[in-house]
């Protein structure tokens, strides 16, 4: 034995072995060892109120942090999707902001230690419907030459529905037509959108029927062209006073109508303005008179301004 213990190989084995047992030893106890570990963020799941005429507007904060306590060996083994948070809301039975508890189910060979936050901040509203006129848009202008006349849907009503809060932000339903470009009618399904007063999709609300079919009439632009405005006077200023000045806005407007009709037109007369006897300037939003067979490319009247001053 003396010898033995004497052979330098032989001590390096032995203390080699040993310490192998030692570390076994150690690291079984560590294994077993407690610890605590936090893990997140872990999504919120929720119960909805079981009055099927309530629904979630929002949850916040919507993840949480949940710490748990195992053996380091169970907690380094555990992955952040075997734990599961949520919050009940199956007993509301009105709409309103509510603050619920969260629950936490922790994995087997583990132990809840915490949830932060432990309460979370729930707004609940009620479900509701309306029925609402809706407003067709072009969307682009036809090709040149071409002008869109009219514009027309299969139905004029839609049904709204979503939570009351959010309808009651719809101002109008619109469906954008395209008809930038085209030279000729089309029937096209176009989608319906319910939009607030800033014109922005209010995303909650559900449209019904989501689309409609629309139909668009496009024909070529008849002949226009520039003719002046004249205003027209009747009768005459009282004695001593005449008339020093007339001014027309605007002082020119576009005609449409055949070639034939537009072409000897280069004046558009107002309709009959009396000074008789007036000693005062006047002035008068008056309509157009157009020939036959001509029309202004859109309705309007002119502003007429007529200075009258003593003579001499």
């Amino acid at each position: 034995m003396d010898r033995l213990l004497e052979n330098d190989t032989i001590l390096k084995i032995l203390s080699l072995v040993v310490g192998l047992i030692l570390w076994v030893g150690v690291m079984s106890t560590n294994s077993q060892a407690a610890a605590d570990r936090p893990f997140g963020p872990i999504p919120l799941e929720y119960q909805p109120p079981s009055k099927s005429s309530l629904t979630v507007m929002s949850l916040n904060p919507n993840t949480v942090t949940v710490e748990l306590r195992g053996s380091v060996q169970k907690i380094n083994g555990t992955s952040p999707h075997s734990i599961a948070a949520f919050v009940d809301m199956q007993g509301l039975t009105h709409s309103g902001t509510y603050t619920l508890p969260v629950r936490v189910s922790v994995p087997t060979g583990t132990s809840f230690v915490s949830v932060v936050p432990s309460k979370v901040t729930v707004v609940i509203d009620r479900l509701g419907s309306r029925r609402m006129n809706l407003d067709l848009a072009p969307s682009g202008s036809p090709a040149p030459g071409y002008e869109l006349k009219s514009l027309t849907a299969n139905t004029k009503t839609a049904t709204l529905s979503g939570p009351t809060s959010e309808l009651n932000k719809v101002r109008k339903v619109v469906a954008e037509v395209p008809v930038g470009g085209r030279n000729a009618s089309f029937q096209e399904q176009v989608v319906l959108l319910p939009l607030n007063a800033d014109d922005r999709t209010v995303q909650k609300v559900q449209v019904s029927p989501a689309m409609v079919s629309a139909s668009a009439t496009i024909k070529k632009r008849p002949p226009q062209k520039s003719a002046g405005v004249v205003a027209k006077l009747t009768g005459h200023p009282a004695a001593g006073y005449t008339v020093t000045n007339i001014v027309v806005r605007p002082a020119t407007v576009t005609i449409t109508g055949s070639q034939s009709a537009i072409s000897p037109v280069n004046v558009i007369y107002t309709v009959p303005i009396n000074v008789s006897g007036d000693t005062g300037s006047v002035s008068a939003a008056v309509p157009l008179v157009f020939p036959s067979g001509v029309s202004g490319l859109r309705k309007q009247d002119v502003s007429v301004s007529v200075t009258i001053a003593k003579t001499g």
